[in-house]
């Protein structure tokens, strides 16, 4: 019966005579795990030098409704909508409108001014130094998926940071901050939200027609799937974005418009080459370093050969969009639970036309650096007891709240389950997402103080109360 139960759950289904049943069966395999009338899935779609070879759904778009998941299924895309924003943008710049040269604050001087410019090229590349949004939020005490949040609010929180986290353009650091910039640069532009540019620029001659930004969370969204995490005991729960923040995410779409942009950047109707050149043109550090990174896309390789593309995670949606151009081949991958790792999905199928032996994916981190685990070291009880304290960042508008404890020190802030921070060397402690703590110290050798940094943000500053 779970056999017949499978078979049942991949209808409707499109397979093109450019494939064989075996190379569709090959791929139904590599989703196998995903094919379940009990959990959510996936939607997939290929394309072969701008054709249709396969469409498919596997799982459940909805466990309270019963509806499967199909090519037609919406689902946000995550990171993968930054290419959206940079081709508009780009767009922009090739219209005369904007140079990728200038600084954001021509057209936000709300931004601080750090002293050296942040210009667009540097947004686009995650190479503007600025914090990133989501992390800034985290370590402001605010759970994960329990606030609405605004554009006005975002932005707020991005114009209050006095420092970076490196000089503009010395370094890569992936950053959601800088393309709601680019959605605000937009705006200022043009006198129009991104939402509606993008419809006029590109969805609508693009015939792209389940796509739009998720620009008000109220509004209805006909086909769009639930997104699933799960709990500690292994059921599925509800993790929608529940927000009206976009141009870093948020763009809801099915496959096959997600497949008509990327033949769009293959043959482009809509600005010509010099739009695509401008699109893959990779970011290049001060030092001279080129990047991986271009206009929201990664330009990598795969098995040797190149690969153009981009992954996204919002709530518990996952996703991936990619092109390997020596193939001809064009894949987009929308999931609607938080466990699936797209990339990994996304290449074994690519394996199945490179005619790669099935093994170890060749993983590429698209989001930013790991965190790195210290041990830790002991400390003292009095030397706890003495760095205990209220500590505030107005970057943060937020106050931290040390106690000591038998393993370290606790952090209480906001809403958020109390934070355990182990002692890793002096004055230094490391916690979760990444953190990592030092005290600073005053002339007379009382902590006033402490720098923290988590992933995305670095150099926080808190003063102690």
């Amino acid at each position: 019966m779970r056999w017949l139960v499978a078979v049942l759950l991949v209808v409707p289904v499109r397979i093109s005579a450019q494939i064989s049943a075996d190379t569709a069966a090959m791929i139904d395999q590599v989703f196998a795990g995903l094919n379940r009338s009990d959990a959510p899935g996936c939607s997939i779609g290929l394309d072969r030098a701008g054709s249709p070879i396969f469409r498919r759904g596997y799982g459940m778009a909805s466990l309270e409704s019963g509806a499967p998941m199909t090519e037609f299924s919406v689902v946000e895309s995550g990171s993968v909508g930054k290419q959206f924003t940079a081709g508009v943008i780009t767009y922009l710049a090739l219209q005369g409108k904007l140079s990728l040269d200038d600084p954001i604050r021509k057209y936000v001087p709300e931004l601080p001014d750090y002293g050296s410019p942040i210009t667009v090229r540097m947004a686009l590349n995650h190479t503007s130094g600025i914090r990133d949004m989501w992390t800034l939020f985290s370590l402001a005490g605010v759970e994960p998926g329990t606030h609405l949040y605004t554009m006005d609010q975002a932005l707020a929180m991005v114009y209050r940071q006095q420092e970076l986290n490196f000089p503009p353009n010395s370094a890569f650091l992936y950053s959601n901050s800088g393309f709601l910039l680019l959605a605000e640069v937009v705006e200022r532009v043009t006198g129009q939200p991104l939402a509606q540019v993008s419809q006029d620029v590109f969805f609508k001659p693009l015939s792209m027609t389940h796509t739009q930004w998720r620009d008000d969370w109220n509004r209805v969204v006909p086909g769009r799937v639930t997104a699933y995490g799960r709990t500690d005991r292994g059921s599925y729960r509800v993790d929608m974005p529940f927000m009206s923040v976009y141009g870093a995410g948020g763009l809801l779409t099915t496959v096959g418009d997600l497949l008509k942009w990327n033949e769009h950047l293959t043959h482009p109707t809509i600005g010509g080459q010099p739009w695509v050149n401008l699109m893959q043109q990779q970011g290049r550090l001060t030092a001279g370093k080129e990047i991986d990174y271009a206009a929201g896309l990664f330009m990598t390789s795969y098995r040797g050969e190149p690969e153009i593309s981009h992954s996204g995670a919002t709530g518990g949606y996952r996703t991936y969009l990619a092109r390997w151009p020596a193939r001809r081949l064009s894949l987009a991958l929308l999931c609607n639970v938080a466990t699936a790792n797209t990339i990994a999905l996304g290449q074994q199928v690519a394996d199945v036309f490179i005619g790669a032996k099935p093994g170890p994916i060749q993983l590429t981190a698209q989001g930013g650096p790991g965190s790195t685990t210290k041990p830790a070291v002991p400390a003292a009880a009095a030397d706890l007891a003495a760095v205990a304290g209220a500590y505030y960042s107005q970057e943060l508008d937020v106050t931290y709240r040390l106690t000591a404890s038998d393993s370290g020190l606790t952090a209480l802030v906001g809403e958020r389950a109390p934070i355990t921070l182990r002692p890793t060397g002096k004055d230094e402690f490391t916690g979760p997402m990444g953190i990592i703590l030092k005290f600073s110290r005053a002339e007379n050798g009382r902590a006033d103080g402490f720098r923290l940094g988590a992933g995305r943000v670095q150099n926080l500053r808190f003063v102690r109360r």
